[in-house]
């Protein structure tokens, strides 16, 4: 006797998976206020706009179908996650300084293997910045870039081939520089005090290490604590410059923001994702740049694609006179 499947088994599939996609998004919601318990739990908080997004969608289907229960449970994970993108959209006091010096920086990891190397050297060229610092250089990408030694008379760079190397080019001076280690990564930084206007900035160019596994992710978080403890020494208004390979709601950042008393400059001005560069509608915000309160930020902005997997990063802002402080 022949057997006929049930006639409702395919609906079932497609609702099935439909409510296991709202548990999954509900649960990376809570896990991402996590993230101090598991580097995985971390992870999923990198992903708020995503989450935000998805989440709604689902509960617009759940409400179109007339599933109550589940509408109410993605409409409140959609609102979480939308309330926490919405704080870092959400605008500060800002003021201008307009008689301080102004500095315009520019952050891009090239990737080791990108082959598009015309591409970088003709946005660095059109840029106009007052600081370069480029990530993931190893020997073949410094042959290349010795075109910008002219322009930019002061170089720092540990080239590497392990994705790791790291370059500042400058055409203000530089004082007290240094390639240093933070933590027990083995990964390279750059510190400088840079010259702007009469006034000492220190400069710290730096890529940790990816939290792609627990091991990765206590170095990137053991150099987060570094950095800030090494900014604090500092007597100097600072900047923090890199791919960071983390986002705004990582715990971890925040500590970073906290401890070195530092300001996001994607605070107020838009998310800025930046990897992976070519997905526009899922980038991340990994590049960074952080500043201490003295300095007032005037742009931030996201250059074009360059054949990484990154954007760049571009930024001007203002150095304040001893004793004023502006806001972000």
């Amino acid at each position: 006797m022949e057997m006929t499947p049930p006639p409702h088994s395919s609906r079932f599939t497609v609702w099935g998976l439909l409510e296991v996609g709202a548990v999954i998004t509900c649960l990376a919601t809570v896990t991402g206020f996590l993230g101090r318990w598991w580097w995985i739990f971390d992870l999923t908080s990198n992903f708020r706009l995503h989450l935000a997004l998805s989440l709604g969608a689902l509960a617009v289907v759940w409400v179109v179908t007339r599933h109550w229960r589940m509408a109410v449970i993605c409409g409140v994970g959609a609102a979480v996650n939308a309330v926490l993108v919405m704080f870092l959209l959400w605008p500060g006091a800002k003021t201008m300084v307009t008689a301080a010096p102004r500095l315009r920086l520019v952050a891009l990891n090239v990737q080791t293997e990108n082959e598009r190397r015309d591409l970088v050297l003709e946005f660095l060229r059109h840029t106009d910045a007052d600081v370069i610092l480029l990530m993931e250089v190893n020997a073949r990408w410094m042959n290349v870039l010795g075109s910008l030694r002219t322009n930019y008379p002061q170089i720092i760079a540990e080239p590497r081939e392990d994705n790791f190397g790291i370059a500042l080019f400058s055409r203000l001076p530089l004082t007290n520089s240094q390639v240093v280690e933070l933590g027990q990564a083995e990964v390279p930084s750059i510190a400088t005090t840079v010259a702007v206007g009469g006034q000492n900035v220190f400069l710290l160019g730096t890529h940790p290490l990816p939290p792609g596994s627990a091991d990765y992710a206590r170095r990137r978080n053991e150099q987060f604590r570094e950095i800030a403890a090494r900014i604090r020494r500092s007597a100097m208004p600072a900047i923090v410059l890199g791919d960071l390979n983390s986002t705004p709601w990582s715990p971890y950042f925040a500590d970073l923001l906290r401890d070195g008393g530092l300001k996001n400059t994607s605070q107020g001005r838009g998310l800025f994702g930046s990897w992976p560069a070519g997905l526009p509608g899922g980038r991340i915000a990994l590049d960074h740049c952080l500043i201490s309160s003295s300095i007032n930020l005037l742009n931030k902005q996201l250059g074009p694609q360059v054949g990484s997997d990154h954007l760049p990063v571009l930024v001007e802002v203002q150095i304040s006179p001893p004793g004023r402080a502006p806001k972000l």
